[in-house]
């Protein structure tokens, strides 16, 4: 059985890694995102120069975002910045998962913040599809 500790600055060590469960991105996914986004581009629902629709690149922001609550009970956080490198398209029916690493912690202006470095890839060939890095700040308690 996982024990859920809180996360927090002292509880999260340099190199602590992280999994994501896995997600079978599904059309209404696609579709709820571009919603969202108010975003509906006709790569996303036709044809795309990548040989047929795509997805959103960063439908999968919120994977990476949430792999942290496999391991903690995660409490609002200020996103204070976040990288994308996109390498391959993203399709309907990928089965994705994201891995992660912590690759720093500081303080700065009394502030506790953490670095965390992902990977997601599609699970079926291993495919690298988006990396990214994305830095958190620790609301005090």
């Amino acid at each position: 059985m996982i024990e859920f500790r809180r996360i927090s600055y002292d509880a999260v060590q340099v190199g602590e890694q992280f999994t994501s469960n896995d997600l079978v991105v599904k059309p209404e996914d696609l579709d709820t995102f571009a919603y969202a986004v108010d975003d509906h581009h006709p790569w996303y629902f036709e044809d795309s120069p990548f040989g047929g629709p795509i997805v959103h690149p960063t439908l999968l922001a919120n994977q990476a975002l949430m792999m942290r609550h496999n391991k903690f009970v995660v409490d609002a956080g200020l996103h204070a910045a976040m990288q994308f490198e996109f390498i391959e398209p993203i399709r309907v029916g990928m089965r994705v998962r994201t891995r992660g690493k912590v690759v720093d912690k500081y303080e700065k202006r009394g502030r506790h913040y953490m670095v965390t470095e992902f990977v997601t890839t599609e699970e079926d060939t291993g495919q690298i599809l988006l990396r990214g890095q994305f830095t958190q700040m620790f609301f005090p308690d």
